[in-house]
């Protein structure tokens, strides 16, 4: 194995090469992981009840209110993403 290694002590595969680049474009990028989330619980508990609240009995009670907090959050950004889709299409009309 020694003999397959390279004999400098620089790692290669540093991730100082790798820099974000800003101006790149996903179609994932308007998706809120907490809306995501959110929304795909209530798909399941819709869908599947029994399932959803068989998974959620066996939370601790820690993890309940962790997904409240979420749910709650992705509320409040639901709200922000909204006013900003609005703010932006009264400036585009504005205009």
């Amino acid at each position: 194995a020694k003999s397959f290694r390279p004999d400098d002590e620089d790692d290669d595969d540093s991730d100082d090469d790798f820099s974000d680049d800003e101006e790149l474009q996903s179609p994932i990028d308007e998706v809120d992981p907490f809306i995501f989330f959110v929304d795909t619980m209530k798909v399941m508990q819709s869908s599947d009840p029994m399932k959803f609240q068989n998974l959620t009995q066996t939370l601790e009670f820690s993890y309940q209110a962790l997904a409240n907090g979420v749910a709650q959050h992705a509320e409040m950004r639901r709200g922000e993403i909204e006013k900003e889709k609005a703010e932006k299409s009264s400036a585009t009309t504005d205009s």
